[in-house]
């Protein structure tokens, strides 16, 4: 039996600290915390190609994305609406956050696993 198993990773340019919206977002208060708390959403959200939801259903709520990120609820809330007003993320119709920009940043890969290399749990 044969497997498929599924590699993403996020890929940043060597500028990205440069960029106008991150300089912008690392110059306020709390900056370097939304900075970090961006980078961490964006690696929540590869696997569903920039959206933010559990089981790729229920929208994270900012009390969910604190809690998972480890970051001040406070924090969190100010990240998110620094990060909309800066046209990195937006808020879909569902309330779920899209990373607009993932697409951009996202790789992956597929391998085929032969069954003697996958391990029976």
């Amino acid at each position: 039996m044969s497997k498929n198993k599924k590699f993403f990773w996020l890929k940043l340019k060597e500028d990205f600290f440069e960029s106008d919206e991150i300089k912008i977002l690392e110059s306020l208060p709390n900056g370097m915390a939304y900075s970090n708390f961006y980078l961490k959403l964006l690696c929540k959200s590869i696997k569903n190609n920039g959206v933010l939801r559990l089981r790729n259903i229920i929208p994270y709520t900012v009390d969910m994305l604190a809690s998972m990120t480890n970051t001040n609820i406070d924090i969190a809330r100010g990240a998110i609406e620094k990060l909309i007003a800066l046209n990195m993320i937006e808020v879909l119709d569902d309330g779920a956050l899209y990373m607009l920009d993932i697409e951009n940043m996202i790789d992956r890969k597929s391998t085929r696993l032969n069954s003697s290399h996958v391990s029976q749990s």
